[in-house]
């Protein structure tokens, strides 16, 4: 079994892929460019290297990679349910990101480190010995990758953007770093900036990364950014910034490349292997490098040898659901790892447990979907082809033979039916602390509590145990403690870090 745990602040990794690394703890800045990034093949590297960083990097076995945010950003929402176990349970009760708890301090270091990779890259590409085509691939990955980093880094560290567009975000670096900015930072950007940095990026990789490129169904490829998933990456980035017709445009070219949805055997297969035809992006775990594959102890509620079955569900939310709807079918009370009656969910189950073997989904063309029908929910004249939008996919997720109930609302109401159903459809894939955030709700918890006889016993029956914020209110919108927090070491080493814009007050509440 692949380890690489290493909570570091500075990498790159002149010879990793993302196969196999053990990650080098030297930077970039302090290696010779010209050894580094000789010809494609290295800088190839590099950007595997990246993403081997992205991936597997952390200070635990909670906090391994992006698919540990993508699991806190679930628990910290409304639908996830967390019983006693190991991990999350900072995430779980929002004293994780501004209280500055394990996973804020790894999403600066999973999104900056590559960042400088990328940087790097950019930097030196042009020069390096290989063919213009695949000099400019490369470049357009890096720009994507870079692109990326930033939108996440925007959508954790900073409120929506239509609450404040100049509210204090995170530094925004475009070169190299060097001793001098390693020492003296750079000054944090406006949300709307680091918004702007991210769509910049992602529109430049559109024009380099090939049309006919695609990371195909190669096992050791799924996490190349290609064609699709930079479209993807646009649809998604201009929806959270706001920008409803870009956001709809992008959205309808990823649909005329995949439109495919899930049947019902598909979608109860277990969310666990990257050939599904839905899956536009994600990681796929080889027997060299299953690191990853660990998060699946926590999502895995039902198999057995499944360690701590933490991702449980707030049995309210199972009533959100059709009857007819297959995805209903995934709601089960049972027992936990720990003993615990609670609401489990079957969406997520280990490919081979035996060889801790599971699959990371990044992008389905479901979300295109929900992308391109929030979209056109804002957009003058398109409102009937939301709700069409809408209808389809929920009539793909209801039981062979029936139709789901017409979608009929408009305006506002229509835009709730969409967070809805992205609520639905997305549970468990690491949404919805990013969608609370920038739709300015708020988390929704009510407690359940229920004693029932099971085979002549008595059990108890529980819900959500974490019904207010950290400081006993009750949850709100645009509450500071649904935000990551630069961390403190930044602040610290980073004297230039508010001298553009004021440090968010909210921070010494």
């Amino acid at each position: 079994m692949k380890m690489n745990l290493k909570n570091i602040c500075v990498v790159v990794l002149a010879s990793c892929t993302v196969a196999s690394c053990d990650l080098d703890t030297t930077p970039t800045t302090a290696l010779d460019a010209g050894n580094v990034y000789k010809d494609t093949e290295n800088a190839q590297r590099v950007l595997k290297g990246a993403w081997n960083y992205i991936f597997n990097s952390g200070s635990t076995y909670a906090s391994i990679g992006m698919g540990s945010i993508m699991l806190n950003d679930d628990f910290a929402g409304s639908d996830v349910v967390r019983t006693r176990s190991y991990g999350f349970s900072a995430s779980y009760n929002l004293t994780n990101g501004y209280s500055r708890s394990e996973h804020n301090g790894v999403l600066w270091d999973l999104m900056y480190d590559p960042i400088n990779n990328c940087n790097g890259i950019l930097k030196y590409i042009d020069d390096v010995t290989g063919s213009p085509e695949d000099k400019a691939r490369i470049k357009g990955q890096a720009l994507a990758t870079r692109g990326y980093a930033y939108m996440i880094l925007a959508t954790h560290y900073s409120f929506a953007i239509d609450k404040d567009p100049n509210a204090v975000c995170v530094p925004i670096y475009t070169e190299p770093t060097d001793d001098h900015v390693a020492l003296t930072g750079s000054p944090a950007s406006s949300v709307s900036e680091v918004f702007a940095r991210a769509l910049k990026d992602l529109e430049d990789a559109l024009d380099l990364i090939p049309e006919n490129y695609s990371h195909g169904n190669s096992a050791t490829a799924q996490y190349q950014i290609d064609h699709l998933v930079t479209l993807g990456l646009l649809a998604r980035t201009h929806l959270y910034a706001r920008n409803w017709q870009d956001a709809y445009n992008y959205a309808s070219q990823a649909l005329a490349i995949n439109s495919y949805l899930m049947d019902e055997k598909e979608y109860k297969s277990g969310f666990n292997d990257y050939t599904n035809k839905e899956w536009m992006w994600g990681l796929s775990c080889t027997i060299d490098d299953n690191m990853p594959g660990y998060l699946f102890y926590f999502k895995d509620c039902t198999s057995d040898g499944s360690y701590y079955t933490s991702l449980n569900t707030d049995p309210y939310f199972k009533e959100m659901f059709q009857d007819g709807d297959y995805r209903k079918d995934l709601f089960n009370w049972g027992q936990t790892a720990y003993g615990d009656w609670a609401m489990l969910n079957s969406k997520f189950l280990f490919k081979d447990i035996d060889n801790m073997l599971a699959d990371i989904v990044l992008m389905r063309t479901s979300e295109m979907y929900l992308i391109k029908a929030e979209a056109a929910a804002h957009i003058t004249g398109k409102e009937s082809e939301a709700q069409q939008l809408l209808q389809t996919l929920r009539d793909a997720r209801m039981k062979k033979g029936l139709s789901a109930a017409k979608v009929t609302e408009t305006g506002d109401a229509l835009i709730r039916e969409i967070w809805k159903e992205r609520r639905k459809e997305l549970w468990g894939e690491g949404f919805s602390l990013t969608d609370i955030i920038r739709n300015q709700q708020s988390v929704e918890r009510k407690e359940y509590y229920e004693t029932i006889s099971i085979d002549g016993k008595k059990v108890t029956l529980k819900g959500h145990t974490a019904l207010s914020l950290p400081d006993g209110t009750p949850f709100v919108p645009n509450s500071v403690y649904y935000l990551f927090r630069i961390p403190e070491k930044e602040e610290l080493q980073n004297v230039n870090l508010y001298s553009k814009y004021p440090r968010l007050a909210d921070y010494d509440l």
